[in-house]
């Protein structure tokens, strides 16, 4: 039984670093390793750039790596995302969070930034003078052998960015400074729009999901001095998280608070079961959260056609990426170049490369709910706009499902909703949607989505 007094260390969704950071040995050394070269006033102007999808645990590793620089009485400044619009905030930011017993090396270099802790005074300064005093407070911290953090640096603008990346490059290799950056797995292509010799000389480390043995610790080995769960419920909650660090965290938290209750020193399926809709509900907020993301950058309708089309258990490789992305930047009226396509679908993390030439789901059971939600919001729309007749009509006139691109003459498709939706559904609807999209070759218009057309009508028809 658990100590009734001793506080639920599980916290998911707060960046807060979890009892067991599992999974992460060889970065922690790496880290280690360059804190002691800080230490010991070596420079390495190699920065180090955390990627991969949210919930996998890299605002943690920011935070503990943060923990570990103060240790070593060590300056360390973290920024987050509304600290990196501009440079003015950021200068600003690393004067309020440096060292007070470290304030008087600011003389030295002449910095004019006003009192200490009376803020840099840059609000009306040009873009020329903020970059001076932020390389200034950069060079400070890189004197004194410091830290620099940055979370959600996928946000940061590009132009901000590559003042950054430059002064940090340059004072890095005359002083010991380590930075270290965080982002979705679109923050290479952001890096690239700001600096493209920063993405080279960086060393990138892709942040994703654990293996099966270090969820297991990750959950397991903070409770296993009170309690000893039985096989059936260790694996069945290990099935459970998905080696997903967040969901890990989520049912960490849910059976800390029922075993409290419980003085069963061999919890069984009765625990799990009792978890279980603790887990849920954070698990569907989590999923209708991410549902409305992919709806509001019209990536649902490609998505659920790719989950669709690789079925349960597979998982999507670098061609459904380049399908997906074709299907965005192809549509009328959207003039996304390719890259932006690219930074649009790798930004959600839905699917991504965890290692060159391998793609995974960011969150392997969000790919089942988009299954089912898409169908069910699809259809309710086609009712509500009374376009199932039409939809039909659609599908029929490009007949069965290929694996070849299926096409049709624009002129041939509109004459057949006419005749069996016995009025006018504009063609420009469903392509607005993101169902057609325009071949090459002028008028012809291709299904883009047959397998998720399928299964709507499918659901259609059953529920008759």
């Amino acid at each position: 039984m658990l100590p009734p007094d001793k506080k639920n260390p599980f916290l998911p969704g707060y960046g807060v670093i979890p009892p067991v950071l599992a999974g992460r040995d060889h970065l922690k050394r790496c880290f280690k390793e360059r804190l002691q070269d800080i230490k010991d006033k070596q420079s390495n102007a190699t920065a180090t750039v955390l990627m991969g999808p949210r919930g996998c645990g890299k605002t943690v590793l920011l935070e503990w790596l943060q923990r570990e620089a103060r240790k070593r009485d060590l300056p360390v400044v973290n920024l987050a995302s509304d600290h990196i619009t501009n440079l003015g905030s950021m200068a600003r930011e690393i004067e309020q969070q440096f060292p007070p017993n470290l304030l008087q090396r600011i003389n030295t270099l002449n910095l004019n930034v006003g009192g200490f802790g009376a803020g840099v005074g840059l609000a009306a300064s040009s873009q020329h003078e903020e970059s001076d005093a932020f390389g200034k407070w950069l060079r400070v911290l890189g004197c004194e052998g410091g830290v620099l953090l940055i979370d959600e640096a996928h946000n940061m603008p590009p132009e901000i960015g590559q003042i950054l990346y430059n002064k940090a490059q340059t004072i890095g290799r005359h002083h010991p400074l380590l930075l270290v950056i965080a982002g979705t797995p679109d923050l290479k292509l952001v890096l690239g729009q700001s600096h493209a010799t920063f993405v080279e000389r960086a060393q990138i480390e892709r942040i994703g999901r654990l293996s099966r043995a270090d969820a297991h610790q990750a959950l397991f080995e903070p409770m296993q001095k009170y309690v000893r769960f039985t096989d059936e419920a260790r694996e069945h909650v290990l099935d459970e998280v998905q080696n997903y660090p967040y969901f890990i965290q989520l049912w960490g938290q849910a059976l800390w608070d029922v075993l409290k209750a419980s003085p069963d020193p061999r919890p069984s399926m009765d625990v799990v079961k009792a978890a279980q809709p603790m887990v849920e509900e954070k698990r569907m907020e989590l999923y209708s959260g991410r549902i409305s993301e992919l709806n509001n950058s019209d990536l649902l309708v490609p998505i659920a056609e790719m989950v669709w089309r690789l079925g349960k258990g597979q998982e999507p490789t670098r061609g459904d990426f380049n399908r997906v992305i074709h299907h965005l930047y192809s549509r009328p009226g959207f003039f996304l170049k390719r890259s932006e396509a690219e930074q649009e679908v790798l930004h959600t993390g839905f699917i991504w490369e965890p290692k060159i030439g391998t793609w995974e789901y960011g969150i392997p059971s969000l790919a089942s709910h988009v299954r089912e939600q898409a169908v069910d919001l699809l259809l309710e729309h086609f009712r509500d706009e009374g376009m199932l007749p039409a939809l039909l009509a659609l599908a029929k006139s490009y007949g069965p499902i290929s694996n070849q691109p299926m096409t049709q003459k624009k002129a041939s498709l509109e004459a057949t909703i006419k005749e069996n939706q016995g009025g006018y559904v504009p063609l420009t609807r469903f392509q607005e949607m993101g169902l057609l999209i325009p071949t090459p070759e002028p008028g012809y218009l291709q299904l883009v989505a047959p397998c998720l057309v399928q299964r709507i009508l499918a659901k259609a028809d059953r529920l008759q």
